[in-house]
């Protein structure tokens, strides 16, 4: 039992064979701490399919027969006959229009080729795991991955869009940690916030010819855009709570349901990211994928953000107490506005003005509230003010929040008094 509690948290790492390339890829099984709530692989050499889940009723991993291509080896080009090895992902679930002879009842499409297929100018498409109309033999598709009917079946309440298929000439029955995948997701992470920072970093961590070849434009029109937009864009909010890493034959996969934000555009779905290392062995991104659906992200996003909010307006409240403007002003952006006042000396000079003849006494916040909007975060809440002199209101604060680096700034406050 110990052992299938290893499938809650799985990754992939490889070794290649040191016999000839007819040989395959052999696939093996990691422990790192990667959470997926499914994984396929499919050993073509053993003609089996085993699928790996972490849900309570999936403790054990389930193993099924299977048919792949007629020759074997990996998939070079259209009508070779071989099913393809690598990390795919599945993309559709079909169930009408198929010939049943063919396909079955049902059948999973997968995105072969992937953008490192491509690199490697592979080609040939509709690689599916599919049923069949008769009891499947060993070795009869042109390329796919056929189950029997039940078996398929089976995989409708477990297998969703985005689920990690694994297609290797042989997966071993043993597991591997591999350090690399801590490597890669931390990368992914500062990719990132390269990105929501606007920063150079984050077209430096591409491998610009390796990118050109795998995708459908060069990266110095890739670049162009998006320095175009890290110019004119005011702010990018991106963010991912999870970075998952699977590794095929020389190339790794990260992937990673993402939240996008800008005032020009609001986006979520899910990222794939290829990388390969290069003559010095560093990691660099050589292809991407982008699937676009709505999972429900921002609510998400906003839950994870919540606590370094609280601890924001805290240290905001606690500085406007203490009645110090130069530490007050460090939570503004330097184009904030605050109410008819515009810019943050503006801001800074109107406070220093009023504390010297009426200082901060209370300050309350209650009901707090938090949304997005084109604008940025805003932050809603009742506020309760005192000051030295006996003089008190209360009324609705809002601050519109903006992700400044590692830290929030306020760049536009506004209040309606109650």
């Amino acid at each position: 039992m110990r052992l299938f509690l290893y499938f809650f948290l799985i990754a992939i790492c490889f070794t290649i064979s040191t016999g000839p390339a007819s040989a395959g890829w052999q696939a093996v099984i990691s422990e790192e701490a990667v959470e997926l709530p499914m994984l396929v692989t499919v050993d073509k050499s053993r003609q089996s399919a085993q699928f790996f889940g972490h849900k309570a009723s999936e403790l054990a991993s389930t193993q099924v027969p299977c048919s792949s291509g007629q020759v074997k080896g990996d998939k070079q080009r259209e009508g070779d006959r071989k099913t393809p090895e690598g990390i795919y992902f599945v993309e559709h679930r079909r169930t009408a229009g198929l010939d049943y002879a063919l396909y079955g009842r049902e059948a999973y499409t997968l995105n072969y080729p992937n953008p490192v297929d491509k690199l490697r100018k592979k080609n040939g498409h509709g690689i599916w795991i599919h049923g069949r109309g008769a009891p499947i033999v060993p070795r009869e598709t042109k390329g796919c991955i056929a189950m029997n009917n039940p078996d398929i079946a089976d995989l409708n309440a477990r297998v969703t869009i985005n689920t990690p298929v694994v297609l290797a000439e042989k997966v071993a029955p043993y597991f591997k940690a591999d350090a690399e995948v801590h490597t890669l997701q931390e990368k992914t992470k500062q990719w990132l916030v390269a990105w929501q920072n606007r920063s150079s970093d984050f077209l430096q961590m591409f491998s610009s010819e390796a990118f050109s070849k795998s995708m459908n434009e060069s990266f110095t029109s890739f670049a162009h855009k998006k320095k175009n937009l890290f110019s004119r864009l005011p702010w990018i909010i991106t963010w991912t709570d999870h970075v998952n890493v699977l590794q095929g034959p020389d190339y790794w996969v990260t992937w990673f349901e993402q939240y996008y934000r800008a005032p020009n555009l609001v986006s979520q779905g899910t990222r794939r990211l290829y990388w390969q290392k290069n003559d010095e062995g560093e990691f660099g991104i050589v292809g991407m994928e982008w699937v676009e659906r709505n999972n429900g992200l921002e609510k998400a996003y906003l839950n994870a953000v919540a606590t370094g909010v609280h601890t924001f307006l805290d240290a905001w409240v606690t500085d406007w107490k203490s009645a110090s403007v130069e530490k007050y002003i460090e939570k503004y952006a330097p184009n904030a506005v605050q109410g008819v006042r515009r810019g943050a000396k503006s801001i800074a000079e109107h406070k220093r003005t009023v504390w010297q003849h009426a200082m901060p006494a209370q300050i309350t916040l209650s009901d707090i509230t938090m949304s997005m909007s084109r604008r940025g975060l805003e932050v809603s809440m009742n506020q309760y003010y005192g000051d030295s002199t006996g003089y008190t209101d209360k009324g609705r604060k809002t601050l519109v929040l903006l992700p400044q680096h590692d830290r929030w700034v306020i760049v536009s406050e506004e209040w309606r008094a109650r």
